[in-house]
């Protein structure tokens, strides 16, 4: 494991009670739904971009 899907992040963004999830990757609360959501946290989505495409 780690630290990045153990550690939990604060997050200072609000969103509509409807909206709210937890992170697929590692469960700090973002907008999952509506929207706008998407089912990763702005941080786990830059780390997703980061990583070697898959051949």
């Amino acid at each position: 494991m780690n630290e990045q899907t153990t550690t939990p992040r604060p997050q200072d963004a609000t969103w509509a009670p409807s909206q709210p999830g937890a992170c697929a990757r590692c469960h700090t609360s973002t907008c999952r739904y509506g929207v706008g959501g998407n089912p990763l946290c702005k941080q786990c989505q830059q780390a997703r971009q980061e990583q070697p495409a898959r051949p």
